[in-house]
Parts: structure tokens; sequence; C-alpha cells
């Protein structure tokens, strides 16, 4: 089965082709999130994006994962922030299916990319999980025995929310913002400079400033895992977002710090490793929800 994968962010849109396995069979393409201070032009986009995708393929199922608190079942947005204006309440199930007649399922990114991973990617084998994605702000999700779960309110899962001790929130002290923030309070240099490759670089090359600002971002980010791991006791942690891709920088330092914090090793996760599948996670994971509301078998 062929099937349409968008993965809508507040900066970009990704999209492309996959079948039921996961396998992508087009090239993955990529537009800016197109949107104003005030509104966003999304679903124009995307209605643009399936016309031109289905002038040159099959397309039998669209399979979307979007920023926002997702109700699955309507296939709409039920809670966007500021990232991205004017989306709240928005049906994307409906409209699509509406418009081209295609089935359409919904799902929110972090929940995708968390069973991405799941699927075919890091946590592959897991029968439980939790995937906290490291970005702009800090998204979780969190899968029980092989099944996402999204709690009450259809918000499982989001970690960035935790109250700190400072009185901020997880989010604001452990996401790739706080970090680039964080260092150029230490370093002097203008955030408009940096980034969290950049800062990965020099913590790399030995800039003492740098290490010192991933270490607080960890530290932090700790405090969100162990909160995870007490409630949840997963299998398996999944480190997503643009920070998985320093795997071999941040992998035994995370574990690491949650083995002197927590009370127990034997409540350790099996597995704490950051994701696999980079930016097409959330297009895999957005098929495998696609497949598992058609009850489709590879």
């Amino acid at each position: 089965m062929n099937i349409l994968a968008l993965d809508i962010g507040g900066t970009a849109i990704k999209y492309g082709l996959f079948d039921s396995s996961g396998t992508a069979l087009t090239d993955l393409y990529e537009k800016v999130t197109p949107k104003s201070e005030t509104t966003n032009y999304i679903m124009k986009t995307i209605t643009e994006i399936i016309k031109s995708m289905k002038e040159e393929n099959t397309v039998e199922g669209i399979a979307v994962s979007t920023a926002g608190v997702v109700d699955s079942q309507e296939g709409r947005v039920v809670f966007a922030g500021p990232t991205i204006p004017d989306y709240t309440n928005t049906s994307i199930k409906q409209m699509v299916e509406a418009s081209f007649g295609i089935p359409c399922e919904v799902e929110n990114d972090v929940n995708c990319a968390a069973l991405g991973e799941w699927w075919r990617g890091a946590g592959k084998g897991s029968r439980s999980l939790v995937c906290v994605t490291i970005g702009t702000g800090l998204g979780g999700a969190v899968i029980l025995n092989g099944k996402l779960w999204s709690g009450a309110a259809h918000s499982a899962g989001e970690i960035g929310y935790l109250p700190m001790p400072s009185g901020r929130t997880l989010q604001e002290e452990a996401s790739a913002s706080s970090l680039v923030a964080d260092y150029s309070v230490l370093s002097g240099i203008p955030v408009k400079q940096l980034n969290g490759k950049v800062i990965f670089e020099k913590a790399k090359s030995g800039d003492n400033e740098a290490a010192k600002a991933i270490d607080n971002m960890l530290t932090a980010l700790n405090q969100g895992l162990l909160a995870a791991t007490y409630l949840i006791s997963p299998d398996t942690i999944v480190i997503g977002g643009g920070v998985a891709a320093q795997k071999e920088y941040l992998e035994n330092k995370i574990e690491d710090k949650l083995k002197q914090h927590i009370i127990s090793t034997r409540m350790l996760p099996g597995k704490i490793s950051c994701a696999e599948l980079g930016n097409s996670a959330g297009m895999i994971g957005a098929v495998y929800h696609f497949k598992e509301k058609h009850f489709i078998v590879d």
C-alpha cells in the first residue's frame, strides 16, 4: 500500500511516499512551514503537496504527523502553541478526506517519532518506551505494552511542562533553546551567532563553557528522565530531536547521570539510546499509526 506521509513542524513540512513496511518509495522532500505572525497556510500547502504527489504516484493513504496536541480519533489539532499561529482546531483528517477521498490519519509529531523509533529504530523490540525529543522545546511520548498512551486529554508524555525547582519548566532548562541561551551567557557570544551544533563542536574541541552549558542541560534533562523512569519504568528511553545526532558525545553522559541519581540501579531502563531514524522518524511513525488504524499487515 502506498502511503503519503507528512510531518508538520513549526519550521518545516517534510513529506514522502512510503510502503506499509515503512520503506521510502520516493525521495523525502521539505517545504518551509507557511505562516505569518497571526495565522498559517498549512492546509493550503498540504493540499498542494497531495495534488503534486498524486500526479506522479498512486497514493492510497495519507499519514500525518503534526506539532500540537492531537485528537487522533478525529484527526484534529485540539491545541497548538504560538509556534504555529491559528492552528488550534484544524481538522486535518476531515479536510483531507473531503478533498481527496483518500483515508487520512493524524497523530502528534512526538508520538509519531516515538512510534517510528519503536517500530523501526532505537526502540525496536521494546515493550515499553519513553521518547524525549529535544528541540526548540522539549517533547515526550509514552508507549506501553506496544501501544501509544495518549492519556485522557491526548497530552500524555508532555514532559517539557514539568515544573523545576527554579520555578521554570523542564523545557526552559533542557531544550536546545535553553542550551543556546545558557552558552551565550557563559561565553558572551550573541545568541544569533549560535546553535546547538556549534556548541557541541566547541565542547568537543575543549571549550569549557560549551561543556558546562551542555552539562547544565543534561542535569535538567535528568530530572525529567528520573520522573519518567520512576513513573513508567520503561524498557527503553530514546532521546530524539536534533541533539540525537550527537549520539557518541551524549549517550554515556545521559546514562551516567541517571545512574548517579536514581535510588536503585535495578530501576534503570534496559536501554538508553539516541534516536536512529533522524528526520524520517515522524513520517515512519505516522505510517505505523495509519497501519494500526486500518489493520494493515505487512
